[in-house]
């Protein structure tokens, strides 16, 4: 009987090695979540509350906050607002059933799908400098090898214009960077939808089709229920885009010029003045919309396809 004991005792007992292992994978992430998520959210609440006098940190309570509801009429925030909303229907209305379709399309065993994934996935993986720079030389109207851009003949052609390069253009630079949103988010999103598409289990659209369901059917009725979950998640990134997205106006459209100027891009240029205390205090209003935004959403999406049986 003790025998069985110590065999017992010795089989769960934990090597040195394992020890090391288990302790290495449960300090890295919380080291990650402590740091970056911890620290740097409650250090960005305590700047928000500061401000410099006579070279010293002193606590100035809500005076940032009053600051950005006090200029808000003055300094344009309207237009800096509404030019960060306008990207939601871009996002929402356009790219994301664009993404699910092509997705499906793409799931239906077409040949080398997984190709097209790949290619799609490409801009993802080459650095945002230089997928910017080639973009900016696709609207190109100078001299140099991309003279008249193809973007830039596209659209005169399209609307019987003169050659604009949108980009440097009141008016038309929103429009060009939504173009190259699409076009750069369009492989990732992909890359997420596709996947969960390729799980679902080959017996359901064959049942499906036996009984005589067709593509759009077994779309809606059996592909999105079954995805919802990963679809949920894409649908809450993308409502949050109106807070986010600073990249596009930050290395297309010289730093925000032309109207392109978004509530992300205007947190960054005010950490650059520089002026963290009172950046910190946009990031705090910011997210004190967007963060319960996300869980209501995300709750309230959760629910949309409970109980449907696949």
């Amino acid at each position: 009987m003790e025998d069985m004991i110590t065999a017992k005792k010795s089989k769960y007992r934990l090597s040195p090695s394992k020890i090391v292992f288990i302790i290495v994978m449960l300090v890295v992430p919380l080291a990650n979540f402590a740091i970056f998520t911890v620290y740097a959210n409650l250090g960005g609440l305590v700047l928000s509350f500061k401000q410099i006098r006579d070279g010293k940190e002193v606590f100035v309570f809500f005076e940032n906050f009053q600051r950005f509801f006090r200029l808000f009429g003055s300094q344009n925030y309207g237009r800096i607002i509404g030019t960060s909303f306008a990207w939601l229907p871009v996002v929402l209305c356009v790219m994301f059933p664009i993404t699910v379709f092509m997705c499906f399309f793409l799931y239906k065993k077409v040949p080398l799908s997984r190709l097209i994934i790949v290619i799609l996935f490409i801009p993802n993986i080459i650095p945002a400098a230089v997928m910017s720079e080639f973009y900016r030389r696709l609207w190109d109207t100078g001299g140099g090898a991309f003279q008249s851009g193809i973007m830039v003949k596209l659209f005169a052609f399209i609307t019987g214009g003169r050659e604009i390069n949108w980009l440097i253009t009141e008016g038309y630079a929103n429009w060009a960077l939504f173009v190259y949103t699409i076009w750069f988010g369009f492989g990732l999103y992909s890359l997420f939808i596709w996947g969960a598409m390729s799980r679902i289990p080959e017996e359901v659209p064959e049942s499906a089709q036996l009984d005589g369901a067709g593509l759009m059917t077994e779309l809606f009725s059996i592909t999105i229920p079954f995805i919802w979950p990963t679809l949920s998640i894409a649908i809450v990134m993308y409502v949050l885009t109106p807070f986010t997205i600073y990249m596009q106006p930050l290395m297309l459209a010289e730093n925000g010029r032309y109207g392109t100027t978004t509530i992300a891009l205007l947190i960054i240029n005010e950490i650059k003045r520089p002026d963290p205390y009172y950046a910190a205090a946009i990031k705090i209003l910011v997210s004190c919309i967007s963060f319960p935004l996300a869980l209501l959403l995300q709750k309230g999406l959760s629910k949309l396809f409970t109980g449907v049986e696949i």
